[in-house]
């Protein structure tokens, strides 16, 4: 064996060994366990496709043996996330909700979406089918990788395993959807921004130019890309909160617990690679209007009054309590070091006024545009559901029925309960008794088991009203 001249041989076996692992792993993966049904199956077979053209001699030939074993890595990782796609990590009635949300966004058969748990603090959005084609760029001709994914288009929408059980959290779906909304609407998307970010843009080019001309032009081109990135985070939590209402307000406000609130984060990587985001305290102050907060409050006082325990009644204008005053916003652009981040700090500092008042006229031109693509109710719920549904909980009973004086009641919806066990899981939050944490543990944990209950419960409620009226309709 003489590595000079064999190290692409063996590094080629082992990639093949590699692929067959991953073939066989995959293959192993139950697909009656998805609670997603076909969407993860066409996940999984995909990526099984993917693995078996990689292994073709006649596509071998052309494949840089390095390339390919390094590549394998990042195939494993999409293995991974279909293998987190299963009924025992994930909530299958909160997967068939999320669904009818989705269908209310693309109501055609593409693209799909489907469910997997993820180790990391966050909820994120992956274009599994997109991720999957750049992997394997560079390893297949493209014509073969176009009819790979042809039909095939999936994201997969990945949830924080430890808030597996906190299932009010998982309001911030809406936002990872709106991800999705926005790679399908991103041309519009783009040219609201640009209407109304174009006279700050050239104000910051002024500064640029400045304070560097030769290096003005480069840096403005990184500016873009951050005012991009900040307006594609604002325009999802627009998504988030039309889709889940007040729930998605006390959600992302409990996301910002524990970070910085007065923070504008922009973090510049290699190859002129940005990340970023606005602060806190400026998205809760703008997507206050559109989760209809002060709406729901007006009327949620009038509604609570029915509830005995004080505590519980007084959730009626605690989102009103939120803090979203950003009047001490500043914007930290990192890492330290960084040739272009003094100067692009600088001029995004000078001009952040400017900038806040622009990104709220860009959501006002994209809340029109997506009234006008979706059929999308208004967010705020039903008050009165809400405090019969708290008063439910209070009692330790499954909060999927709001009276309506006849024996049965009415079902309750996917957003009231979401909503009504967000504002009693606030409750307990902030009544802990630090003498007796058990009993704390107990109550939360009540909690979340009875909301997981009701949306099982008013899910196969409402499959049975839809079967019943199937039936008198073929009758």
């Amino acid at each position: 064996m003489n590595f000079d001249i064999d190290e692409s041989d063996a590094i080629l076996s082992k990639s093949l060994s590699l692929i067959e692992k991953t073939i066989l792993r995959l293959r192993r993966v139950d697909q009656w366990e998805f609670p997603t049904g076909q969407a993860s199956e066409t996940a999984r077979q995909l990526l099984v496709d993917a693995l078996l053209q990689l292994r073709e001699p006649a596509n071998l030939t052309a494949i840089d043996s390095a390339v390919l074993y390094n590549r394998l890595f990042s195939l494993q990782e999409l293995a991974a996330v279909v293998e987190r796609s299963s009924t025992a990590r994930i909530s299958w009635p909160l997967v068939s909700y999320c669904d009818l949300f989705w269908k209310q966004l693309f109501p055609t058969s593409s693209p799909k979406i489907f469910y997997a748990l993820t180790p990391e603090h966050t909820y994120s959005i992956l274009r599994f089918s997109t991720k999957l084609a750049k992997d394997l760029n560079g390893l297949l001709p493209q014509n073969k990788i176009d009819d790979l994914v042809r039909g095939r288009e999936l994201y997969c929408l990945q949830l924080a395993s430890s808030e597996d059980d906190n299932l009010p959290r998982y309001a911030n779906i809406g936002h990872e959807f709106g991800h999705a909304v926005y790679d399908h609407h991103d041309a519009d998307i783009w040219s609201s921004l640009v209407a109304n970010i174009s006279n700050v843009y050239a104000q910051i080019r002024g500064n640029l130019i400045a304070a560097d001309p030769a290096e003005a032009g480069r840096r403005l081109d990184i500016v873009a890309r951050v005012l991009l990135k900040i307006a594609t985070e604002l325009f999802c939590d627009l998504i988030g909160a039309r889709l889940m209402g007040p729930a998605f307000y006390l959600s992302l406000y409990e996301f910002s617990w524990g970070q910085s609130k007065t923070h504008w984060i922009v973090s510049l990587k290699p190859n002129d690679q940005v990340v970023a985001y606005p602060s806190f305290h400026f998205r809760l102050h703008s997507i206050k209007k559109w989760a209809m907060v002060d709406d729901f409050c007006d009327e949620a006082k009038k509604a609570f009054v029915k509830i005995k325990t004080e505590e519980v009644r007084d959730l009626a204008g605690c989102l009103s309590t939120v803090p979203d005053k950003h009047d001490d916003d500043v914007v930290v652009v990192g890492p330290l070091g960084n040739i272009d981040a003094t100067a692009i700090q600088a001029a995004l500092t000078a001009h952040l006024t400017d900038l806040k008042q622009a990104f709220e006229q860009f959501l006002e031109s994209c809340n029109t545009q997506v009234e006008g693509w979706y059929n999308i109710a208004a967010p705020i719920p039903n008050a009165g559901s809400l405090a019969e549904l708290l008063m439910r909980l209070e009692q330790n009973i499954l909060p999927n029925i709001v009276p309506d004086g006849t024996l049965l009641g009415t079902r309750a919806e996917f957003t009231e309960i979401l909503n009504a066990s967000a504002l009693y899981r606030t409750y307990l939050l902030t009544c802990t008794d630090v003498n007796n944490l058990d009993e704390f543990s107990r109550s939360i944990g009540i909690v979340e088991r009875l909301t997981a209950k009701a949306f099982e419960a008013t899910l196969m409620q409402m499959k049975y009203k839809q079967w019943q009226e199937a039936r008198i309709v073929n009758s």
